[in-house]
């Protein structure tokens, strides 16, 4: 079956059911596949950095929360 035939099959299946609930369900089908991915939503310079961030963990180049509060108090004295 084509595309085409596809289509015109669920209208004509769509137009005859008095199904509420099957209804329902394929209303939130639509809304669910034309609802975002949060991901494309973000800036592409957000994405680069969550990318490179990924990739440090692989690499285990990564610092701990201690080393990190360290650091800042070395660097800004508190």
């Amino acid at each position: 079956m084509d595309i085409q035939a596809l289509k015109l099959d669920l209208v004509t299946k769509i137009l005859k059911t008095e199904k509420s609930s099957l209804l329902i369900q394929i209303e939130k089908l639509f809304e669910k596949e034309n609802d975002q991915d949060w991901w494309d939503q973000l800036p592409d310079e957000v994405q680069q950095s969550i990318l490179e961030g990924v990739e440090n963990i692989k690499q285990r180049e990564m610092y701990s929360h201690d080393q990190i509060v360290r650091e800042a108090k070395q660097k800004y004295g508190f």
